[in-house]
């Protein structure tokens, strides 16, 4: 049995959606063309504002098949370009994401819609038959299509635009944040206590990255099997034949790894669905690609960084932690590596904090950023928070900027540990 997340795939890219609905347009134009003879058996007169002759119906819809798989091809080369572009410039981890946009899925297929319909009702033209109806559909088809090539060209436009683009970014991470907080464990991955005894490990079953762990399958298959699954991985972690996948612990037979492998696919590639380490990893790569000594794009490093802050800051006031799942009974039967805000936090800010050792505007959007976050923040997590802001201080020192700017600097981050200092003291006072 399919997941949702596996037939998802099937409407990625440039293939399944534009290709259902060019093939619609045969549809359309076999129906109408129809549909028209029926209402002339039927004796309904053409109306004289669509009635024209079939030499200049045929014309017409002609130039619209021509026209319409000219634009074709143009909006396959635009394609091809934005793609060169984001990698090149942005990330090449991009790409996905443009496949995925429906409005360029829905302008290919419009146009090879049109295309369709316009040459099947021109084979289906004969010397006594009428097409006043099917050539007027002709003409919305094109219509819509115009619409369509607007709308693409402005939304390829918006692509390019960096700010928007990781804002869309972080608009995916808020999704994928709020669909891990419906499931949101009560306790951390590591406080679990398996049970002891009899258990036996689960290889993964080749290479590639694990694509998602399917959880509700899993703790039907560990209620039934009266065990408990713990995997050794996360989401987007990548594996070999020889890595150990998961553990099943309990007296479960050796059936169950089907189970568990067909629950807990490999991939070729990382995925943003049900891998909230991929839009985090993205906001970082893209800031780090634009902090490299052949970009240096310090405003775009500073984007990425407030938006990483915001979709951070709204994980750790949701208190986000995932890898723990029970049974309707409450008994404890799928774990793996917690996924929380503060692990997160780690994945994105050091790196960031290294490459901008030295870039005094991205070092002082860090610092914001990380006050940002302290504000979010449980107590119990301040820690990494304030040790980045004095490794923050001790690379600055170490750094070649100017004395004065290093004081700032310094200063900022001294700034930042008193107000955390502060607002501790008075969560503690409470």
């Amino acid at each position: 049995m399919r997941t949702s997340g596996e037939i998802v795939k099937y409407f990625r890219g440039f293939l399944t959606i534009p290709s259902l609905i060019s093939l619609s347009g045969l549809a359309v134009a076999w129906v109408v063309f129809l549909l028209e003879q029926a209402l002339l058996r039927w004796g309904w007169v053409v109306p004289s504002v669509i009635a024209v002759p079939q030499n200049t119906a045929s014309k017409v819809l002609g130039v619209i098949a021509t026209a319409s798989m000219s634009a074709l091809v143009m909006v396959y080369s635009i394609v091809l370009l934005v793609y060169t572009l984001a990698a090149g410039s942005i990330g090449p981890r991009l790409l996905q994401r443009f496949s995925e946009d429906r409005v360029n899925q829905i302008a290919v297929g419009s146009l090879g819609a049109t295309f369709l319909y316009s040459i099947l009702v021109l084979w289906l033209i004969r010397d006594d038959v009428s097409i006043n109806i099917a050539t007027t559909v002709g003409l919305l088809y094109a219509i819509i299509s115009v619409l369509m090539l607007l709308l693409f060209v402005h939304t390829v436009s918006t692509r390019v635009t960096i700010d928007q683009e990781a804002a869309r970014i972080s608009k995916a991470l808020d999704l994928q944040i709020d669909e891990a907080l419906k499931d949101s464990a009560d306790l951390h991955a590591s406080n679990v206590v398996l049970w002891e005894g009899a258990s036996h490990q689960i290889l993964s079953s080749g290479t590639g990255y694990l694509d998602f762990i399917n959880a509700a399958e899993l703790v039907k298959t560990a209620r039934d099997a009266n065990a408990v699954i713990g995997f050794d991985v996360q989401p987007g972690d990548f594996l070999v034949p020889s890595d150990t996948l998961a553990t099943v612990h309990g007296d479960a037979g050796e059936d169950i790894s089907d189970l568990v492998l067909a629950a807990a696919p490999l991939a070729a590639a990382r995925d943003p669905n049900g891998d909230i380490r991929f839009s985090v990893h993205l906001l970082v790569e893209i800031a780090l690609r634009a902090l490299s000594p052949g970009v240096n794009d310090t405003f775009t490093a500073i984007v990425c960084i407030d938006r990483l802050s915001a979709s951070l800051a709204r994980a750790w006031s949701s208190d986000l932690c995932t890898g723990v799942y029970r049974d309707d009974a409450g008994a404890v039967r799928l774990v793996y590596p917690s996924i929380t805000a503060k692990s997160l936090f780690r994945d994105s800010f050091p790196p960031l904090r290294r490459a901008a050792r030295g870039n005094g505007l991205v070092t002082e959007a860090i610092i914001r950023a990380l006050k940002r976050l302290a504000n979010a923040a449980p107590g119990e997590d301040l820690d990494v928070i304030t040790f980045e802001l004095t490794a923050i201080s001790d690379e600055t020192k170490s750094s070649g900027m100017l004395d004065r700017e290093i004081e700032q600097v310094c200063e900022y981050v001294d700034a930042a540990l008193a107000t955390i200092a502060k607002n501790g003291s008075k969560e503690d006072a409470e």
